[in-house]
């Protein structure tokens, strides 16, 4: 189980895009603990030689309400 299964935010705000026919996504990443994290998604600005590429970026705390999903992770245990 990940820190979005132990955290009901993800559920409810599911529950309201469902109304819009839409949903989260969690991609599938192999990170060092294993958990499933939302994932905010970024663009590369510039693109072609030499430019920097876009890095992906997880949230630690809930988008919604601001609450830490390793604290989340860390009452289910």
């Amino acid at each position: 189980m990940s820190a979005t299964d132990h955290h009901d935010c993800f559920a409810k705000v599911d529950a309201m895009l469902a109304e819009r026919n839409t949903r989260l996504t969690f991609p599938i990443v192999f990170s060092e603990d294993m958990q499933r994290k939302p994932m905010i998604v970024t663009e590369q600005i510039e693109t072609g030689r030499g430019k920097k590429k876009a890095v992906g970026m997880f949230a630690s705390f809930c988008p919604f309400c601001g609450a830490s999903l390793a604290k989340a992770m860390g009452d289910a245990a």
